[in-house]
């Protein structure tokens, strides 16, 4: 086994043992070779020369009389064991030369023995002595520079070899000379097939110029780095990442080694990673960053060249219905459905961008004109109308448009989106399936939305808004027997505003159930204060909106406003619409089926508005039914108006239900609905809604308010 040399071997590859017959010798000899800069060690005995000669030494002298014991032993056996490299000289002081019995035992025993024949002199002994430890000094040199390479050669082997890169190394002329398994593995290759064949199999044709160039930089010298393609041996095509840089040897390049990197999945996902930089990533249309720079550049060719663009801003209705009962995996495949449809619609030059959820803009470069506009916009419309089949659904979805046009309503693209968005709004106003134009009546209307929005969110804490109340009579009585609380704002700059001009914006702001709760607390405090004054008994009718009623702490605010004022839970009825008891059927009914439990007392409001049917109304639970009042207004004219409100009165009484009129206005009204047996009325005949001052003068009256009714 070959062992390296090292720094302390290397020290002790200078030193010269001395064992002599005697002590006196070995140290005259020791005095003597000190004298010609010769560094010694005198060994006194056998084993003390063994245990040096185990640290390490570069020679050794002894004389013939000392061979003839245990020394010769040793000597032999530590030649013995001495490694490949080492060769100890071993010099004899003898008095016959090597022809003694001894001498030539030592010869055949010891390969490096040097014989001084004595007596020697001075001089000859110590250049004796100084060429045995040179020749062991350079034994030591050229060992130690094998070693090396040696070493040198397993740890560039190992790297080959176990590179989990493809290696590989090849001659001047391109021939492979060496591959390790990894590049064997990329390609699919062995060695000998590599040898045996040319670049044109195993590298894509159009990367074959880019390789060859980069090969023959290499053998120049400089060092190479370059992405290729190359085919492997089942055909399929892989990237790859190449490093070329020159094998050198004294001085001369003798050949290319290389280092080979599948990069194949990474190229794919930095593709993959610019495709999402500008696509949606569901439906493969343009996102937002594409459509900003096409526009931008439409917009640029469009003053240019003195043309038209257009820009078309849609979304979905009733995606999110569909969306919420199929489930997001069939809305997302409406999605890619609907952004196929659109693409068709359109010209390959035009863009189609989701920007988001069920919203869609198409920009139209070189408009012709606005009928061209409006004739695309219509086939858009039809286009995603068509009914559309998800498994086993079979569903219909319908849009709304909006549009602005380049240079008519503006001149950047953050506008003309702005505006076509505002056009899609005003189009939903007209109901599915619309188109609009932007003008710019459009931008005043945002305006005043945008300031009626701010406004309304300061109104609460300004204490802007004030809570009326409205009676409600018992026919046959003719007492008040409710109160329907209902919200007004006292606008600062407008004046009183009517609850259907601001509680349609307040939902759209997430603002309703915070109004919603406010007027609750504030109607519950009322009727309690009422109470105490030892006013008549009258419920308390409160409003509630589909938002609130679908929230899952719903039922618990309930509890904690009556807690909070004190007011008994049969005092408080709430009103619900149809349409907000059909939202959430399952939800509705039970948070209502809850609050019943406790005593407090559900109305259906404007019932006949909405989309509930008979079946329905029989499981729903509710305690009243509210007549709307747009079949109130002309039953006295109208025959179809009377036979509608006669019916449900019949209806209500049949399921036990208390019945109101709203709406109701004059004599002849009464007449008729007293006539059917409506049990409560309520209308401007009884009285306007007003404040709660007011209100406690009128609980306070002792008259008839049939009698005080007031148009």
């Amino acid at each position: 086994m070959t062992r390296l040399p090292d720094r302390q071997s290397e020290l002790r590859s200078q030193r010269l043992l001395i064992h002599a017959a005697t002590v006196k010798d070995g140290q005259l000899a020791s005095e003597v070779l000190a004298s010609g800069g010769v560094i010694s060690t005198v060994c006194n005995s056998v084993a003390a020369l063994q245990q040096a000669l185990l640290e390490g030494a570069g020679a050794v002298l002894t004389v013939e009389d000392a061979l003839e014991g245990q020394l010769m032993d040793v000597l032999r056996a530590y030649v013995a064991q001495e490694p490949d490299w080492s060769d100890l000289p071993i010099l004899v002081l003898a008095g016959q030369g090597a022809d003694s019995v001894i001498m030539q035992r030592a010869v055949q025993s010891l390969p490096n023995l040097v014989v001084l024949e004595r007596p020697v002199r001075t001089a000859s002994l110590i250049s004796s002595v100084r060429s045995a430890l040179l020749a062991r000094g350079r034994q030591y040199e050229v060992s130690e520079t094998q070693a090396r390479l040696r070493e040198n050669e397993q740890r560039f082997k190992s790297m080959f070899d176990n590179h989990p890169d493809g290696a590989f190394i090849r001659d001047l002329d391109g021939s492979f000379l060496s591959i390790n398994e990894a590049h064997e593995y990329l390609l699919g290759y062995s060695l000998e097939e590599f040898q045996a064949m040319s670049e044109e199999r195993y590298v894509v044709p159009e990367f074959l110029e880019r390789t060859r160039s980069a090969f023959d930089g290499a053998r120049l010298g400089n060092a190479q780095k370059f992405h290729t393609r190359k085919i492997r041996k089942d055909n399929t095509r892989v990237d790859v990442e190449v490093v070329l840089f020159p094998v050198v040897v004294d001085g001369s390049i003798v050949g290319v080694h290389g280092v080979a990197r599948d990069v194949t999945q990474a190229n794919h996902n930095e593709r993959r990673i610019r495709y999402l930089a500008t696509h949606d990533a569901l439906t493969g249309l343009a996102n937002r960053t594409m459509l900003d720079d096409r526009l931008h550049h439409a917009l640029e060719q469009a003053k240019r060249n003195d043309r038209q663009i257009g820009v078309l801003f849609l979304d979905l209705n009733r995606f999110k219905q569909i969306n919420d009962s199929l489930g997001h995996e069939k809305g997302d495949q409406l999605l890619k459905i609907i952004a196929s449809r659109l693409l068709g619609s359109v010209r390959e030059a035009d863009t189609v961008a989701r920007l988001g959820g069920d919203e869609f803009v198409i920009v139209l470069e070189d408009l012709e004109s606005s009928d061209a506009m409006s004739a695309i916009a219509t086939a858009v419309i039809d286009t995603v109308e068509e009914p559309i089949r998800l498994e086993n659904h079979e569903v219909s979805v319908s849009t709304s448009v909006g549009g602005s046009v380049f240079p008519r309503d503006a001149w950047d693209a953050n506008s003309l989106l702005k505006f076509a968005d505002l056009a899609m709004y005003r189009a939903k106003e007209q109901g599915s399936g619309a188109f609009r134009f932007f003008d710019k009546r459009m931008n005043q209307h945002v305006l005043e939305r945008l300031l009626t929005e701010n406004a309304l969110r300061l109104a609460l804490q300004n204490n802007e808004l004030e809570v009326y109340y409205q009676p409600r009579v018992n026919v046959e009585s003719e007492k008040i027997v409710g109160l329907e609380a209902l919200i007004r704002w006292h606008h600062p700059g407008r004046g009183l505003v009517l609850p259907s001009e601001f509680i349609p914006l307040a939902e759209e702001i997430g603002m309703i159930t915070q109004i919603g709760e406010w007027v609750l607390e504030t109607a519950c405090r009322q009727s309690r204060i009422w109470s105490d004054m030892g006013l008549p008994p009258t419920r308390i009718s409160v409003n509630i909106s589909a938002y609130q009623l679908s929230s899952p702490t719903f039922v618990e605010r309930i509890q904690r406003v009556l807690g909070a004022s004190g007011l008994n839970p049969c005092d408080l009825e709430l009103e619900i619409t149809e349409s907000s008891l059909m939202k959430n059927l399952e939800v509705s009914c039970e948070h209502l089926n809850s609050l019943r439990s406790q005593g407090i007392f559900i109305a259906m409001d404007d019932f006949g508005t909405g989309y509930s049917s008979l079946a329905h109304i029989k499981r729903l639970p509710i305690d009243t039914l509210k007549i709307d009042q747009s079949f109130i207004v002309n039953i006295a004219e109208d025959h179809n108006d009377a036979a509608i409100v006669s019916a449900t009165i019949a209806l209500a009484h049949h399921l036990g239900l208390n019945v109101v009129a709203e709406g109701v206005t004059d004599e002849e009204q009464v007449a008729f609905l007293k006539a059917q047996h409506c049990q409560e009325l309520q209308g401007y005949l009884f009285g306007k809604p007003r404040p709660a001052a007011q209100t406690t003068e009128l609980l306070k009256s002792p008259k008839s308010v049939f009698a005080t009714a007031v148009l």
